[in-house]
């Protein structure tokens, strides 16, 4: 494996607590294989089977379906040095849900299942992330599901504040997320998201720095939320 390869992998998060020598010796063991594509191409499509992880060393993909009506959702963004679809790989049925998309040039890795396996066997911290890495993204997806009943994206993020709020027991939230990560979870674009927050702002609802929101009236905010 090259070196500049290996780097990239040991700051995946699959990878942390790896060093780079460690990751060369785990990969001289187990089969694998690089494959680069243009921006714009197809790498897999829904129903495909996925039975090798990938991971972006470089560029960034969407993963995207298509409603009855043809229009496409984007579920997520993925950017290197980030895995995909951690959970499918081990699933009874482990056909992709959605379609991946390169939206500029990547090159990426491709492991075997039983090389992931392998690999989980010889090193402690790499299964732990693995499991971690899997459950976060079920979160993720369990959030975004949730949300999906708010009608307005400024009734997503009061939802969610409010939900940490009783999480944190605090009326000082600290986000998880970026931003971007953020819009990823609402299903809008960022400059959308950062327009809500500063309305809501502006109107004294909450007051924002960084990743630390402070509700500020909180009785506006759950009588905003219309369920």
């Amino acid at each position: 494996m090259k070196n500049t390869d290996a780097e990239i992998i040991a700051s995946c998060p699959l990878f942390k607590g790896i060093t780079v020598e460690e990751v060369v010796e785990l990969f001289d063991r187990v089969p694998y294989t690089t494959k680069s594509y243009h921006k714009e191409s197809l790498l897999m499509i829904r129903g495909d089977e996925y039975d090798s992880l990938k991971i972006l060393l470089k560029g960034e993909v969407s993963a995207e379906i298509q409603d009855y009506s043809g229009k496409t959702i984007k579920i997520e963004n993925l950017k290197a040095p980030e895995a995909m679809a951690t959970g499918i790989l081990f699933a009874d049925d482990n056909t992709l849900p959605v379609t991946l998309v390169a939206q500029s040039e990547i090159h990426l890795i491709s492991i075997p299942k039983s090389s992931i396996i392998e690999i989980a066997q010889k090193n402690k911290h790499f299964l732990l992330n693995y499991l971690s890495d899997s459950g976060n993204k079920v979160v993720f997806l369990a959030e975004k599901i949730r949300l999906f009943k708010f009608k307005s994206l400024r009734q997503k993020f009061t939802g969610y504040i409010l939900s940490l709020s009783g999480k944190q027991h605090s009326d000082n939230v600290t986000l998880p997320y970026t931003r971007e990560k953020l819009a990823e979870l609402f299903g809008v674009a960022r400059p959308s998201l950062s327009r809500v927050c500063s309305e809501m702002s502006d109107k004294g609802l909450v007051e924002l720095d960084g990743k630390t929101v402070t509700i500020l009236d909180k009785e506006s905010l759950e009588e905003s939320l219309d369920y």
